[in-house]
């Protein structure tokens, strides 16, 4: 791989882990001026940007053929990805902060490093042995240490990053890596629309009408996610790998918690800023330590 195909993966990673920190303003915008719950608006954002997706398709001539391994695949990743965890997102921030949802749903790797332990037969490493101390030390400064937010705001968050760690491990194993990002993504979408869907009218959740402002909100929100956020994310894996892409990902909680401090005007009490620094430098060291794991195996 040159090093032009490196410096693209970087960038890529990076912007889409910057998009991906904007949407979450943008998502909070949209269910301030659409009305509805986060069942709704994440149903809404999907749908905003399917025919954008498919049109790429269409026009890329990648087209929509799948094999049957595939297809299933993607159905499990839309309901995990483009389902649960868009809803379980957006309907915490019905209760907490933009900032501290998304230090909260950063405990993914910490998740993942541990379900990988326990049912993949991994040996957890010494880094990734103090990264879930510090993961467990950040969520109970965040949650316990003197319970300032709203303790359903603060489980749904969590439950995203549970969500989110079921689409990364169903990724990781069910070998859909060689299909282009506009594919995954659009499959993705669809299929975590279908879901929402029928989880919203099963669980009497409204649909109702979005407001002509909404509309706008909700369409950036799944042109950042859908379009450009999930496309840009393969490819920067492609280039520079999971790791270093894990990595920049940062760069998506620090993004989200300035602009809902700037844009907001949330608040940021001691208590978050310490616990979500904890969360932080728990994915960092992870994938921190999976990188030096995996370059010592290529040497």
């Amino acid at each position: 791989m040159n090093d032009k195909d490196k410096r693209t993966g970087l960038l890529l990673a990076a912007l889409a882990a910057i998009f991906f920190g904007l949407s979450s303003i943008t998502a909070k915008l949209a269910s301030t001026n659409a009305g509805g719950n986060g069942i709704s608006i994440a149903f809404y954002r999907n749908l905003s940007v399917l025919p954008v997706l498919a049109i790429i398709l269409k026009v890329k001539g990648y087209g929509f053929k799948l094999t049957r391994k595939q297809l299933i695949a993607l159905f499990f990743i839309g309901m995990t990805c483009g389902g649960l965890t868009a809803m379980l997102l957006y309907l915490s921030y019905e209760y907490i902060s933009v900032g501290l949802t998304l230090c909260l749903h950063f405990t993914y790797p910490a998740i993942v490093a541990l379900v990988y332990a326990l049912f993949f037969k991994q040996k957890l490493t010494k880094i990734q042995g103090c990264s879930l101390l510090l993961a467990c030390l950040g969520i109970w400064v965040m949650m316990f240490g003197g319970l300032e937010a709203n303790p359903v705001g603060l489980i749904l968050a969590l439950l995203s990053a549970v969500a989110y760690s079921s689409y990364l491990i169903i990724t990781d194993k069910s070998g859909i890596r060689e299909l282009t990002g506009f594919k995954i993504s659009f499959y993705n979408t669809l299929f975590g629309t279908v879901f929402l869907f029928i989880f919203g009218k099963i669980f009497g959740y409204s649909f109702g009408e979005c407001r002509p402002a909404g509309w706008i909100w909700l369409f950036l929100t799944g042109l950042m996610v859908v379009c450009i956020g999930n496309v840009m994310t393969p490819e920067a894996v492609k280039r520079v790998g999971p790791t270093v892409t894990g990595i920049l990902g940062i760069l998506e909680p620090i993004t989200s918690l300035v602009c809902s401090i700037l844009l907001l005007n949330e608040p940021l009490t001691p208590r978050t800023l310490a616990g979500g620094l904890l969360v932080l430098v728990s994915a960092f060291l992870i994938t921190l330590g999976d990188h030096k794991k995996s370059s010592a195996k290529e040497s």
